[in-house]
């Protein structure tokens, strides 16, 4: 009698069973490998969100940041005084006279005032020299503007006169200096300050900007009240003509005074 040989095979019922567990095991496969890559994506949204988020938070703005509490400015005049020798209050009676101690560094936008040294021009108020002035201290502020990551036009600056006198405006920042003025200044409070490129509208770089102009008139580091007049005056009209005491005792009004404007 023959012996039989068995075949191997699967029924049909363990046949669907065995496809069942690979289609399990498949499936987990593909559910763990999309949720590492879901976890993966998460993730780098989340870095992405928080690297923008650090972006927003370092960007420098458009425009400076207002000073809004005097006793930065008394601080600052207090360093400058020290760098220079310029008494403190002195410092501080020329910045309430000139930007209110950093408050009012200028009531138009440079934009503003562009316009109106524009529409001055072709009226013919601007004689060729000042138009010519104008437009080279333009150059300068959209230089010092772009070295700070600044919009130019958007710059709070002193305003246009109008029907005062003939002139521009455009003076910047807390110590009120024209374009090329500061630009005369700049390497001696870059060595006093330790940077490269100081900021009109920072406190610390303007005190130094006004100790340094008034330290140049002969007797202010003496403290000789004279000199300091006459450094005034020369502040606001290159002269120390007679006309322009309203304004040298204003400032050594407010030197004495200033701190009722603190509080």
């Amino acid at each position: 009698m023959p012996i039989l040989k068995t075949q191997a095979y699967e029924s049909p019922i363990q046949s669907m069973v065995n496809f069942s567990k690979e289609r399990l095991i498949k499936t987990k496969k593909v559910v763990i490998e999309n949720q590492v890559i879901a976890e993966e994506s998460i993730n780098n949204q989340m870095q992405k969100s928080e690297i923008n988020l650090i972006q927003i938070i370092n960007k420098k703005p458009d425009v400076p940041v207002a000073i809004t509490d005097p006793a930065e400015i008394e601080r600052a005049a207090e360093f400058a005084a020290k760098a220079t020798g310029v008494r403190k209050n002195f410092i501080m009676g020329l910045l309430v006279v000139e930007s209110d101690l950093g408050r009012n560094p200028g009531k138009c936008t440079y934009s503003e005032v562009e316009k109106g040294a524009n529409a001055d021009h072709q009226r013919g108020r601007l004689s060729a020299k000042a138009w010519e002035t104008f437009q080279e201290r333009r150059e300068i502020i959209k230089t010092v503007a772009t070295s700070l990551d600044y919009d130019y036009e958007k710059l709070n600056v002193s305003c246009n006169p109008g029907s005062a006198y003939a002139g521009t405006g455009g003076a910047m920042g807390i110590p009120q200096f024209m374009p090329d003025t500061w630009m005369e200044y700049k390497d001696r409070i870059s060595a006093i300050v330790g940077k490269e490129n100081p900021d009109p509208w920072n406190e610390k770089d303007a005190a130094v900007a006004v100790a340094l102009k008034l330290s140049d008139v002969y007797g202010v580091t003496d403290h000789n009240r004279y000199a300091e007049k006459n450094a005034a005056k020369l502040y606001l009209s290159g002269t120390t003509s007679g006309k322009y005491d309203w304004y040298a005792n204003q400032i050594l009004y407010w030197a004495e005074n200033y701190r009722t404007l603190i509080g």
